[in-house]
């Protein structure tokens, strides 16, 4: 949770950052067209709304962000570092192609050069086409669907407007609309916005938290591991533990998962006797080195009711098992409820053998898990 609360508020930072930097830019620009042009800026207050717009934006992000603390999971993530590192690229470009007169606010200027090659012959502004994708992207990216729909919404009717004061400003002083008659204003906003719309519906995620053993066992989600103990070679005693600090992040399309990953805290295992916890911690699992433990599926799982198999990828220290896992479905009010099990080795884990003299500890834990998803 501290990583990906570090991690969120960089992503924050950087665009923050970047945002100040073109601040900076574009007052750069202006002061050398004021030079050079007789420039005069029309509707002054236009470039103040965009700037107050967006820095409700950064603290709408930055609250729901802080909130929820939660990044997507790995593949998703990646698709979405994918995409905002090609909407940085396209923006960089048409900031080098409009070069000094690229600007944040309106500016009139006489016999102004139109660009109309490159991107610009397929889209009259990829600029903000950009800015569109950023307020899906990122917050998605953060997991902040309020700040998503509410700001996607919103910036729709902003960038209308401010397209249609550079319109009509720059089809004063050129040429504009008959060079771009024909062209794309930068794709419909509303169909972008619908195309991406059910990326944040299907990712998901559910976070348990249980303050002691004896509310984790009493949930109906849980995640358990049981062993056996066999002291003198003859008596022998069950011990069990659950996990207090459970992350699930799905993406759930229809009745299909399409990735699952399980996050469990380390130094939330708890068998409810603190000497086990503490060796357990220390000597077996070193959670202040691994501080996470991981459960993955990767392949395409179907919900339907009924006893099935499937292949987990389970993270534990700097080990990486594949585990064939039995799980069965059944379906409540409407929500899917998944119970399974496995069982997991010490040794092909590569983990200590707890075992002392008096006591020697079975080599296999069994794994025991029931969560909801809807």
């Amino acid at each position: 949770m501290v990583k990906e609360t570090v991690i969120l508020n960089i992503i924050i930072l950087f665009y923050l950052l970047q945002r100040v930097s073109e601040m900076l830019m574009s007052k750069s620009n202006e002061e050398w067209l004021k030079k050079n042009y007789k420039v005069v800026e029309v509707n002054p207050k236009e470039a103040v709304f965009m700037k107050i717009f967006h820095s409700f934006w950064f603290i709408s992000l930055l609250i729901e962000a802080n909130l929820r603390k939660h990044l997507q999971s790995d593949l998703f993530a990646m698709f979405i570092y994918l995409v905002l590192g090609i909407c940085l690229v396209v923006r960089f470009y048409s900031m080098e192609k409009l070069k000094r007169f690229w600007t944040i606010k309106v500016l009139s200027i006489p016999q102004q050069k139109i660009v109309s090659d490159g991107l610009y012959k397929y889209i009259r502004h990829p600029n903000y086409l950009i800015v569109v994708f950023e307020f899906i992207f990122i917050p998605l990216l953060l997991s902040s669907y309020y700040t998503l729909f509410a700001f996607s919404i919103l910036n729709g009717f902003v960038l209308y407007r401010r397209i249609k004061i550079e319109e009509e400003n720059l089809s004063k002083n050129t040429n504009y609309k008959e060079i771009f008659k024909g062209v794309s204003r930068m794709i419909p906003y509303f169909l972008i916005l619908l195309l991406t719309i059910n990326l944040p519906l299907s990712a998901e995620e559910i976070h348990y938290q249980f303050k002691d053993y004896k509310e984790a066992k009493k949930s109906e989600n849980y995640i358990n591991f049981e062993s056996t103990s066999t002291k003198f070679g003859m008596i022998n005693s069950t011990f069990d533990g659950y996990a207090k600090d459970i992350t699930v992040k799905y993406h759930l399309n229809g009745k299909v998962i399409e990735h699952l990953e399980t996050i469990i805290e380390s130094n939330t295992l708890d068998t409810d006797v603190d000497s086990r916890n503490q060796k357990m911690f220390n000597s077996i699992l070193e959670t202040d080195k691994y501080p996470q433990i991981k459960i993955v599926i990767n392949e395409k799982v179907t919900l339907s009711e009924g006893e099935h198999q499937v292949e987990m990828i389970f993270f534990i220290k700097d080990k990486q098992i594949l585990k064939k896992v039995s799980y069965v479905v059944e379906v409540k009010n409407g929500k899917f409820w998944i119970y399974g099990k496995t069982a997991l080795g010490l040794k092909e884990l590569g983990l200590p053998d707890p075992s002392i003299i008096i006591a020697k500890v079975r080599d296999l834990f069994d794994l025991k898990f029931s969560i909801t998803l809807q």
